[in-house]
């Protein structure tokens, strides 16, 4: 499955064009908040970096718009406030001087001040202040719950440094038959299976990087062969120790907070599952089809099924029928919409109120089936996996109560049969 795995990396997994969209993004962003410091009077940043996934070439596409754009920006420390709370409220507060096209206000957040897009994209600004020591050698300080010295370049410089030193690599003696970067190709792929798995409540990009970089099994001929591996290695890593450090500061535990513990606890349970899954493809007459099937329930993307056509269905046309949902949300059931023909599989926030309203060209008689299906741990624990009512209505609203993926199915009912249906993708975050 080498070469599958790659085709589905290159379609649907690796960062082309969008790259430069987002990086214009940052620049849009680190103008507004210049130019709004500017209007508040204030000094401005002295420069910028850039973290994250994006500088660590770790980004994947997100078909929802779901990116991370991670920004460190660096004041003089005498041009910040002494609080930290108080230096990332003023970075908030220039910002919102220039919003616009955000779905919120901007937010000093714990750790950054976060830009959230109405069309999905979010920006991180984190800020730091900048001094010299009694040597003259220059100190970096990330305002969080207080003032924390700390390298915005620490993390994206181990982790390049990983990548050349992990991965196989051409030398005298040997030539690798993969292409090079596998250890972040495979880092990539396990940010893929999280996202495909939602609603399993999986860790994020930097403990699923650190992760990697502490079990990861190359393999010089095979990317298969290595991301099995690792995989494997992984859980087996979990299943002697949940707690995950910081790969540049071993006495900052990753996993220290409740929500980061759950899920990694999450993933050593779901990867035991995941690589049960993956046993058919030791088998001595496993057929591609089979292996797919197993790579399916890794990814959960169309790419692995054989009958992508019928995944792709949005309003279903039955002898000429057809119906078409369109999704709004509001703070209340039943009140004024603040968002419109939400798109299909975007990412949206616990507890507002979501209206699905039908459009269709059956003729009167008919009944409509609202037939709601949840996913994920949440709703699983709740022991709600969805419910089913019909009535008249071409409207139906609902509440996001569950982390995960879910699906809202209307069907249209004449004559006792389905004669029309369309289905909307919620992804409850």
């Amino acid at each position: 499955m080498h070469n599958e795995l790659n085709d589905f990396y290159d379609k649907h997994v690796r960062l082309k064009s969008e790259i430069k969209h987002l990086r214009s993004l940052r620049d849009t962003n680190l103008t507004r908040l210049k130019d709004g410091l500017k209007e508040l009077g204030k000094p401005v940043y002295v420069k910028y970096l850039e973290q994250g996934s994006i500088p660590m070439h770790t980004a994947n596409k997100a078909p929802n718009n779901d990116y991370d754009i991670d920004i460190a920006v660096i004041f003089e420390k005498d041009d910040l406030p002494a609080s930290p709370l108080e230096a990332r409220k003023r970075v908030a507060d220039a910002i919102n001087e220039k919003a616009n096209g955000f779905s919120r206000e901007p937010e000093a957040r714990t750790n950054a001040v976060t830009v959230w897009y109405a069309d999905g994209y979010h920006v991180d600004i984190a800020v730091y202040r900048r001094s010299e020591d009694f040597w003259g050698d220059e100190v970096l300080e990330h305002a969080g719950a207080e003032w924390t010295e700390r390298n915005p370049k620490a993390i994206t410089n181990w982790f390049i440094d990983e990548i050349k030193e992990q991965s196989p690599k051409k030398s005298m003696w040997l030539e690798p038959k993969v292409d090079s970067g596998q250890m972040r190709r495979i880092i990539k792929w396990i940010k893929s299976f999280a996202k495909g798995r939602e609603g399993w409540n999986l860790p994020g990009g930097l403990i699923i990087s650190t992760l990697v970089a502490e079990c990861y099994k190359p393999n010089n001929d095979r990317d298969d062969i290595a991301f099995y591996d690792t995989l494997a290695s992984i859980k087996n890593r979990l299943s002697i120790s949940s707690a995950v450090y910081n790969p540049v500061d071993s006495s900052q535990e990753l996993t220290q907070k409740q929500k980061f513990s759950t899920q990694v606890k999450s993933l050593k349970k779901r990867l035991g599952t995941v690589i049960t899954k993956m046993d058919a493809l030791f088998d001595d007459d496993c057929s591609g089809t089979n292996a797919k099937k197993a790579y399916n329930y890794m990814f959960q993307h169309e790419y692995w099924t054989e009958d992508t056509a019928k995944n792709n269905k949005s309003a279903t046309k039955l002898g000429g029928y057809s119906v078409a949902l369109v999704m709004g949300s509001s703070r209340r059931q039943g009140g004024k919409l603040s968002a419109n023909n939400i798109a299909s599989g975007r990412f949206l926030p616990k507890r507002i109120h979501l209206k699905f309203e039908a459009s269709t060209n059956v003729p009167s008689p008919y009944s409509v089936k609202w037939r709601v299906v949840n996913t994920g741990e949440e709703a699983e624990a709740a022991n709600d996996m969805g419910h089913v009512s019909t009535s008249s209505s071409l409207v139906s609203w609902e509440r996001t109560s569950y982390r995960g993926p879910h699906q809202m199915i209307c069907e249209i009912i004449k004559n006792g049969e389905v004669v029309a249906s369309d289905m909307k993708l919620v992804n409850i975050r």
